[in-house]
């Protein structure tokens, strides 16, 4: 388990990500065209997460801002109703510093593009996932760096 005083990395690509210097909620969506169901975040605590950073594939539409700094504990204890976020570990050999924001609603694991079976009272699934990505710019806005 990733402890809670650790902070991770999420790096954050223009134009998408970042407008005019300011994060978007973008910045915390899971795609749906992989059917993503955690969010890549390096954890800093390795020395090569810098490195592991700006070895993420660049394209066209998407080049390499910077990152935004989270602490793990934050994100677990944001407090939106029926909604859990953790970190865990994800590293790969090329990778040691991965790890992924993980969310569930209800129990349910969160995936890009696919529909909640079970959606908090109150809450339409559109509004409760702009909600999900809101929580998480709150805490990296204050710690955005520009590479």
């Amino acid at each position: 388990m990733i402890d809670g005083k650790e902070n991770v990395a999420r790096a954050l690509f223009s134009p998408r990500m970042i407008v005019d210097g300011i994060l978007q909620p973008e910045a915390f969506k899971l795609r749906s065209s992989i059917l993503e169901d955690y969010l890549s975040v390096m954890r800093m605590i390795f020395p090569t997460w810098m490195d592991d950073i700006k070895s993420i594939p660049q394209r066209k539409n998407r080049i390499l801002y910077g990152y935004a700094k989270l602490n793990v504990q934050e994100i677990r204890d944001i407090q939106l109703s029926g909604v859990t976020y953790d970190v865990k570990n994800c590293s790969k050999n090329s990778t040691p510093s991965h790890s992924g924001i993980f969310i569930t609603v209800n129990g349910e694991k969160l995936v890009g593009g696919k529909p909640l079976k079970d959606v908090p009272d109150g809450f339409a699934q559109d509004y409760l996932l702009l909600a999900i990505q809101r929580e998480l710019v709150d805490i990296a806005q204050k710690t955005v760096y520009k590479l």
